[in-house]
């Protein structure tokens, strides 16, 4: 009996973590085990991953391909790191008014007071 995609999601939850946790968006992991944006972004939250947004995604893919290795990259801003946890937790949470103003003060954090830590 051949393996239906839902199957092939499951056998692999591994591969498919790391690849999500890699950068990977649900759209490109649902196409390629043959299953709905809405399933795999379900799936992925019942194995208790927290669903990303388009900006984190963003970063995770820059970061990958970034040709400096980590340890030579600096450490990133407390806050910056801070308020973008914050926002993951509101999206989460579905708290759309928490994850605009946590956008907002990172966007005016930018703007104004970022320091990120010397090395």
């Amino acid at each position: 009996m051949p393996r239906t995609g839902r199957d092939h999601v499951h056998t692999d939850k591994t591969t498919v973590i790391a690849r999500y946790c890699e950068g990977a968006s649900i759209k490109a992991l649902a196409a390629e085990y043959g299953v709905s944006d809405a399933w795999m972004k379900k799936q992925l939250t019942t194995w208790g991953l927290p669903v990303r947004g388009v900006r984190e995604a963003r970063l995770l893919r820059a970061r990958a391909n970034d040709p400096i290795t980590t340890e030579q990259q600096p450490p990133t801003c407390p806050t910056c790191d801070a308020l973008v946890a914050a926002e993951r937790h509101a999206r989460v949470a579905y708290n759309h008014s928490a994850a605009t103003d946590a956008r907002v003060l990172l966007r005016r954090h930018m703007d104004t007071d970022h320091r990120p830590l010397s090395p």
